[in-house]
C-alpha cells in the first residue's frame, strides 16, 4: 500500500471525527499537546496500545523538532517515540544523527546512541547524545572539532560536552589532540559560540633577558556593542606578577576613548613600576565637546620593560591635558588643563613637573562685522594660572585682545592681508628673565601689546608663496607708552618670513620656509647667522605602485666658528603595504643635538601572493662620523626585530624575536585557533584602536 503522503497526526492528537466504518475505532483526542505532522511510506496504528508505527522515509515535524528516519514508533498515550534504526533530529540550529534513539515529544527531549552532530562550524561524535529541550544538547564520550578535513587536523575528546547554540560550548575532562597525538589536558574547556563573544582569554608565553620566562594573560570582555574591557594578569620568573586593565569605547568619531593601566612590584629590583595612559573625545550634544589625554608612568623606561609594543621605547616627557569647549553661534569658550613633565636631570629614573596650567579659560569670537567698518573684528581673551619650573612663583594672568583684518585682491593670483591687534594682559608678577630690569618689582600690573602683520600671497606656477612681516611692541606696565628701556627695547617680534608650498602633481608636494629677525638690542649685536632662522625644506612623493618617499631638512647658517649646518635631517622611503604582502622601507635621521651621530632603519617583509605566511624584519643601526658620511665609522646594530606569522588551516601563529637597549632580549608569540573560520579576512580586528594605539596595527595586540 502506498504511503499517506500528507496525513495529519490529528488522527492521534486532534478531535476525533465520525468513523467511516463501525469496526475501526479512532483514538481519543488528547487534552493537551502541540500539533505534529508526519510523512511516511507506511503507517500502522494499534488502537489497543495507542501506538503508531511509521516506516519508510519517515519525517515527523513538531513545533521545534524535525525527526527523520526509516522506522519510528510513536506512543500516543505517553507522547513518546523511539527508533531502532538510523534517525536524524534537527531543531533548526543543531542536527544530531544516531544509530537509534528515543524521544519525549511533550518535554521536547530525547536520547540518541552512537551519534554524530553538527552545529555551525563544529562537528561532534559521541557515545550518547541527550536532547535537553530549548535547543540545549549534552554529549557523553564526545569527540569534537571544527576542522572540516577528514580526518581532522585537530580534535578534542571530553567525558561530557554541553552545547547551547549561539552561546557556548563547555567540555569536562578535555584532552586536545593534534592529529592523533594528545598534547594537553584541561578539566574545563569553554568556547563561546556567540558571533560576538562576551569574553575571550588569550595567553602569550615568552622569555626575556631582563624579566625571565613569562606568561601574559589577557581576558577580553565585551561589555556592550561599543565598549570592551581587558584584564591583564602576567607572571615573570624574575620580576613576579603584574596586573593591569584596559577600557575601550567607540561609538563613532564623536564618542571614543581608551584607558590603560598596568603595575608591578618587581621582586628582582624591589621597585614599583606602573603606567597609566588614556585618550578620550566626547561630543556632548552638538555644541559641547570634551577631549583629554592622560600619560603617567613611574619612570622613562617603563614601556620598554613592560609594554614592548609601544612606539616609544623610552619616554623622556609626559604630556597631560583636558579641555571642555562650548561652541556658540558667535564664538567658542574653552576650559583647559595642561601639564608637562620632563626627565629629572638629577635623577634620570624619575620625572619632575616642567609646566602646568591649572586651569586655563579662553574665549574667542568668530570674525565679526561691526556696523559699516570695512574689516573683520575678532575678540578673544584668557585667564591662566601657570607654573613654570625655575620661575620661583605661580603666575596668574588675565588677557583681553582685539584684532582686525581685511584681505585685498591686488592682482590676479596676488592677495594682500593686513592684520592689527591689541591686547592687555594682567599679571600678578612679571617674568623678569624675559622682560629685563625695566619690569623688576612690578606686581599686579597690566601690560599692553600691539601687533601688526602683513601677509602678501602669490599663487603662481611655482607654488603658493607667502611673504609675511610681523612686528610686536610691548608697552610699559599700567601705561600706553612704549617699554623701550629693557634690553630688547620692548620689541618682542620684528620678523620677516618666507614660505613656498609647491604641488606639481596630486602625489607630489614640496615646501620651503625661513625667516629673518630684524630686532636690535641695547646690550649686544646679533650677526647675520643669528638673525636668519633655519631654512626648512620638506618633500613628499608617492607613486601609483605604493612607493612613498619623504624628506625633511632644517639647515642652520654656519657662524664664524663653523658651528651650524644641518640641524635635523629625516629621509624615509617605503614600498608596499606595511601589514599585508611583501614590503620594504628604510630611513635615515640626524639631529644637531647629537652631532656626529647618524641613525638608520631598515624594515622589509617577505610573503607569498597568497596570505598564508609573512616574515618581517626590522633593523636599526647607528653610525658615528667625525665629519660627514665620508668619515663615518663605528657602525653598531642596536635594535633588531623579527616577526613571523603563519595562517594554518585551523589556527594562526605569530612569533616575535626582538633585542634592543635596556636589557631587552625577548622571544614571544601566540597561537590562535580559527575554530572553523578559514578566511583570514574574518579575523577580528578593531581598526579604530589605532586612533589611540597606532602600534596595534602591526603587533596584533601582543604586549
Amino acid at each position: 500500500m502506498n504511503a499517506l503522503r500528507r496525513a495529519l497526526l490529528a488522527l492521534l492528537l486532534a478531535a476525533p471525527a465520525a468513523a467511516a466504518a463501525e469496526d475501526y475505532a479512532l483514538p481519543p483526542a488528547p487534552s493537551t499537546g502541540t500539533r505534529v505532522d508526519y510523512w511516511a511510506d507506511r503507517a500502522e496504528f494499534d488502537g489497543q496500545s495507542s501506538t503508531l508505527h511509521l516506516t519508510g522515509r519517515v519525517t515527523l515535524k513538531e513545533s521545534t523538532m524535525t525527526v527523520t528516519g526509516e522506522d519510528l514508533w510513536i506512543d500516543d498515550a505517553h507522547r513518546t517515540g523511539r527508533s531502532d534504526k538510523r534517525v536524524l533530529v534537527d531543531d533548526g540550529v543543531t542536527g544530531v544523527y544516531g544509530d537509534s534513539g528515543d524521544f519525549d515529544f511533550g518535554e521536547q527531549t530525547g536520547r540518541l546512541y552512537h551519534s554524530s552532530a553538527g552545529m555551525g562550524n563544529w562537528r561532534v561524535h559521541a557515545r550518547e547524545t541527550r536532547l535537553l529541550g530549548q535547543r540545549r544538547t549534552r554529549f557523553y564520550g564526545a569527540d569534537f572539532t571544527s576542522c572540516e578535513r577528514v580526518p581532522p587536523d585537530y580534535h578534542f575528546r571530553a567525558s561530557t560536552l554541553s552545547v547551547v547554540p549561539k552561546k557556548y560550548l563547555l567540555g569536562w575532562n578535555t584532552v586536545f589532540y593534534l592529529g592523533p597525538v594528545p598534547l594537553f589536558y584541561t578539566p574545563i574547556f569553554y568556547h563561546s559560540l556567540d558571533p560576538e563573544p562576551l569574553s575571550r582569554w588569550k595567553l602569550q608565553p615568552g622569555t626575556d633577558g631582563r624579566n625571565g620566562q613569562y606568561v601574559k594573560g589577557t581576558l577580553n570582555t565585551r561589555i556592550s556593542s561599543t565598549t570592551t574591557s581587558k584584564i591583564f594578569d602576567d607572571y615573570y620568573s624574575k620580576m613576579g606578577i603584574g596586573y593591569g586593565g584596559e577600557l575601550d569605547h567607540f561609538a563613532g568619531k564623536d564618542s571614543r576613548g581608551s584607558l590603560f593601566g598596568y603595575g608591578i612590584h618587581e621582586d628582582g629590583t624591589v621597585n614599583n613600576r606602573w603606567g597609566l595612559f588614556g585618550d578620550d573625545y566626547q561630543a556632548l550634544g552638538s555644541s559641547i565637546a570634551f577631549q583629554g589625554r592622560l600619560q603617567k608612568q613611574s619612570d622613562p623606561s617603563f614601556t620598554n620593560d613592560y609594554v614592548r609594543s609601544d612606539l616609544f621605547r623610552l619616554t623622556p616627557e609626559l604630556v597631560n591635558s583636558a579641555a571642555l569647549s562650548r561652541t556658540f553661534s558667535k564664538g567658542t569658550i574653552r576650559v583647559a588643563y595642561a601639564r608637562d613633565d620632563v626627565q629629572d636631570p638629577a635623577n634620570i629614573n624619575r620625572f619632575i613637573k616642567n609646566t602646568e596650567d591649572l586651569p586655563s579659560v579662553s574665549a574667542q569670537s568668530t570674525p565679526l562685522r561691526i556696523g559699516k567698518l570695512p574689516w573683520l573684528n575678532t575678540f578673544s581673551g584668557f585667564a591662566d594660572d601657570n607654573y613654570t619650573v625655575g620661575r620661583g612663583y605661580q603666575q596668574k594672568s588675565i588677557n583681553a585682545a582685539w584684532d582686525a583684518t581685511r584681505s585685498f585682491n591686488v592682482a590676479r593670483g596676488v592677495t594682500y592681508t593686513p592684520k592689527v591687534d591689541y591686547s592687555e594682559t594682567y599679571y600678578n608678577e612679571f617674568d623678569e628673565q624675559n622682560w629685563g630690569a625695566g619690569t623688576n618689582g612690578n606686581l599686579n600690573s597690566a601690560i599692553g601689546r600691539w601687533v601688526a602683520t602683513n601677509d602678501l600671497r602669490f599663487n603662481t606656477l611655482l607654488g603658493h608663496i607667502d611673504a609675511v612681516h610681523a612686528y610686536s611692541q610691548r608697552m610699559k606696565p599700567d601705561a600706553f607708552t612704549l617699554d623701550s628701556s629693557p634690553a630688547d627695547k620692548g620689541v618682542e617680534q620684528n620678523q620677516a618670513s618666507f614660505s613656498d608650498v609647491f604641488v606639481p602633481t596630486a602625489r607630489t608636494w614640496a615646501r620651503v620656509s625661513t625667516a629673518y629677525d630684524f630686532r636690535t638690542y641695547r646690550d649686544h649685536v646679533e650677526t647675520f647667522d643669528q638673525r636668519i632662522q633655519p631654512i626648512v625644506g620638506d618633500l613628499s612623493w608617492q607613486s601609483k605602485k605604493d612607493l612613498v618617499f619623504t624628506f625633511h631638512d632644517a639647515y642652520v647658517i654656519k657662524n664664524s666658528s663653523g658651528v651650524g649646518g644641518n640641524q635635523s635631517v629625516i629621509a624615509d622611503m617605503r614600498w608596499g603595504d606595511a601589514l599585508v604582502g611583501p614590503s620594504i622601507g628604510g630611513g635615515l635621521s640626524y639631529n644637531l643635538a647629537t652631532p656626529g651621530t647618524y641613525y638608520q632603519s631598515l624594515e622589509f617583509a617577505l610573503a607569498p601572493s597568497s596570505p598564508t605566511w609573512r616574515l618581517t624584519v626590522a633593523l636599526r643601526t647607528v653610525v658615528v662620523s667625525d665629519g660627514g658620511f665620508a668619515r663615518a665609522h663605528g657602525l653598531r646594530l642596536f635594535e633588531k626585530e623579527l616577526t613571523w606569522t603563519r595562517r594554518w588551516h585551523d589556527f594562526y601563529t605569530k612569533l616575535i624575536f626582538r633585542t634592543r637597549p635596556g636589557g631587552v632580549g625577548e622571544v614571544t608569540g601566540n597561537v590562535e585557533f580559527k575554530f572553523g573560520d578559514a578566511d583570514p579576512k574574518k579575523a577580528p580586528r578593531h581598526d579604530w584602536q589605532s586612533d589611540w594605539f597606532p602600534e596595534r596595527a602591526k603587533e596584533d595586540d601582543l604586549r
